[in-house]
C-alpha cells in the first residue's frame, strides 16, 4: 500500500529522529526513535474492536476506541500499554530527551473508559540482553530507565568504588565513574483489568506525550533507495526535500519521523469495523510523507486516511521535514 508525498503537511505527535543509517555527520545532533503504539491484551474471541481513531499532533498522540463483547456475560481481561523499550547501551550518548522527566511515566500516559479517568499500574524491568538485572540495578538505588540520566548520575555518586567496578565489570556499565553511561535495556508497560459489559460497547481513550528528536537531511540521503520506500517518498516529495534543504546554506534541511504500532489491533476479534487517522501539521511550511492510499486534506493543516473492515498489515512511519529549528516548540 503505497500513499505519495502529502505536500505541506506535518504530524507531530509521536515525533522522533530518523534512524541513524539515514543520517548526514553530525551525529551529536541525532536521536533515535522509539516506537509507540496501541492497546495490547491476549486474543480475545467474543471482543471485537468496532472503531479506532487515532490522532498524531505536534505535542501529543491520542487514541480514541470503541470496543464491543459480543457474548450475553461481561468479560474481564487485562489490558496493557507497552512503553517503547529504552536501550541505554544505543541511547547513553544520543540527543533524545524525555518528555516527563524523572518519571517511570516518561511519557505522560493516560487512559479512560467510559470517560472516566483509570489510574493503571505500571510494571517496569530491566535487562542485559536476556538476563533481568531489575533487582541488581534496584539493589543499588539505580533508576531502570537508562535515560533518567541526572538520576542515574546522583545515583552513581553514593556507590563505591568497588560496586562501580563491578557494574563496569558486568558490562552494566560504560566505565567505573559517576558519569558512566548506562548499558542496560528498560522495558515497561501500564497494565489494568477492564471489564467489558455483556452485549455492549465500551469506549477507551488514551493519550501520550511524543518522545521527541530530530535529524538533519540531505537530499542525497533522501533520494536512497531504502529511505524512499520507508515513507513511499515520491518524485514530488523529493524535489520537496530538495528545496527546503537548497533555501539553508547548510544544505540540509531537519527531519522528523512519527512512528505508531497499529499490528497490536490483531489481537481483537476479527477486523476493525473503522479505522481512523487524523494527521495534524501544525504548520502549513511543512511536507510529510507516509505509506497509505487515499488521504484527505480536511482542513489547513488536518489530513485524514479512512479505513472500513481494516486488519492493519503494517505499521505508521510517517516522515515530517521542516526548516524550522522551533518546529517541535518548547517542552
Amino acid at each position: 500500500m503505497k500513499r505519495g508525498w502529502i505536500a505541506g503537511t506535518v504530524p507531530g505527535a509521536l515525533i522522533l529522529a530518523l534512524a541513524s543509517s539515514f543520517s548526514p555527520a553530525r551525529a551529536n545532533d541525532s536521536a533515535a526513535t522509539l516506537d509507540a503504539g496501541g492497546l495490547v491484551l491476549v486474543r480475545d474471541a467474543e471482543i471485537e474492536l468496532a472503531s479506532e481513531d487515532l490522532r498524531i499532533a505536534i505535542d501529543r498522540i491520542g487514541v480514541d476506541y470503541v470496543f464491543r463483547n459480543r457474548s450475553k456475560a461481561p468479560r474481564t481481561l487485562r489490558l496493557a500499554f507497552p512503553l517503547p523499550p529504552i536501550d541505554g547501551a544505543e541511547l547513553s550518548f544520543s540527543a533524545l530527551s524525555l518528555p516527563v522527566r524523572g518519571s517511570a511515566n516518561f511519557v505522560g500516559f493516560t487512559v479512560k473508559a467510559d470517560g472516566q479517568t483509570i489510574e493503571p499500574a505500571l510494571e517496569e524491568r530491566a535487562f542485559h540482553g536476556t538476563q533481568e538485572v531489575t533487582e541488581r540495578l534496584t539493589r543499588h538505588g539505580l533508576p531502570l530507565n537508562p535515560l533518567r540520566r541526572e538520576d542515574l548520575e546522583t545515583a552513581l555518586k553514593r556507590l563505591s568504588p568497588a560496586d562501580l567496578q563491578a557494574l563496569h565489570k558486568a558490562d552494566l556499565l560504560s566505565d567505573a565513574t559517576f558519569d558512566a553511561g548506562a548499558q542496560w535495556r528498560s522495558e515497561a508497560k501500564f497494565h489494568w483489568e477492564q471489564v467489558f459489559p455483556a452485549d455492549a460497547e465500551l469506549r477507551l481513550s488514551h493519550s501520550y506525550v511524543p518522545v521527541t528528536g530530530n535529524q538533519f537531511l540531505s537530499p542525497k540521503d533522501a533520494a536512497a533507495r531504502e529511505f524512499r520506500a520507508r515513507y513511499c517518498l515520491d518524485e514530488a516529495g523529493l524535489a520537496g526535500i530538495r528545496r527546503l534543504a537548497a533555501a539553508k546554506p547548510e544544505g540540509y534541511t531537519r527531519a522528523f519521523e512519527v512512528p505508531y504500532i497499529v499490528t497490536t489491533a490483531r489481537n481483537w476479534a476479527g477486523r476493525i469495523g473503522r479505522f481512523t487517522l487524523t494527521v495534524d501539521k501544525g504548520r502549513a511550511d511543512a511536507l510529510v510523507s507516509f505509506c497509505r492510499q487515499g488521504v484527505r486534506k480536511t482542513g489547513p493543516t488536518t489530513f485524514v486516511w479512512e479505513a472500513r473492515d481494516y486488519v492493519p498489515d503494517s505499521d505508521l512511519r510517517v516522515l515530517l521535514v521542516s526548516n524550522d529549528p522551533a518546529f517541535l516548540g518548547d517542552r
